[in-house]
């Protein structure tokens, strides 16, 4: 179930190369390009996008298109800090609960491959966290209708003008 996201997580020991599933598929540690592009695509939504959940720890943080949820694992890394497991993707101009409930599968079974927990309460999260992004990708496509809809009646009045 993880073939549609990336999935990333820190090693714990803060030396080890970290995990990442790409698309349902290992990322090899000497797979640098591969490793960057995914970290890239992580970093360009968490710095240009929105906030638009945050509760417990859980983030969901999207752009026009894509999203990034953030949840800490149960595991702490060496140095005692939360240890969260990422997961990015995208979205289309509707979102369905059936989303938000892919993402939380995968972000378990990315957990539970790379030997790691997640608190149900957290998994819940993720998957909850998916109805602000549904409002906001209701609410981005009323105001595109709106303009449409705006565009299309200056376009008739300037016609009826003309003629």
């Amino acid at each position: 179930m993880t073939d549609k996201f990336i999935l990333w997580a820190q090693a714990l020991d803060n030396a080890s190369p970290d995990h990442f599933d790409v698309h349902g598929k290992d990322v090899e540690p000497d797979d640098t390009i591969q490793r960057q592009e995914a970290v890239s695509k992580v970093s360009s939504v968490i710095k240009n996008g929105a906030r638009l959940f945050e509760q417990k720890g859980v983030l969901l943080t999207a752009n026009a298109s894509h999203f990034v949820v953030e949840v800490p694992s149960a595991q702490h890394d060496y140095a005692g800090r939360t240890a969260p497991i990422v997961c990015y993707g995208d979205y289309g101009t509707t979102v369905g609960d059936e989303l938000g409930s892919a993402v939380a599968v995968a972000l378990n079974a990315f957990a539970k491959k790379i030997g790691r927990t997640l608190q149900p309460i957290d998994s819940e999260l993720a998957r909850m966290s998916f109805e602000a992004l549904k409002k906001k990708s209701l609410m981005t496509k009323r105001v595109l209708n709106v303009g449409i809809g705006v565009a299309g009646l200056v376009i008739f009045v300037i016609i009826f003008w003309l003629v």
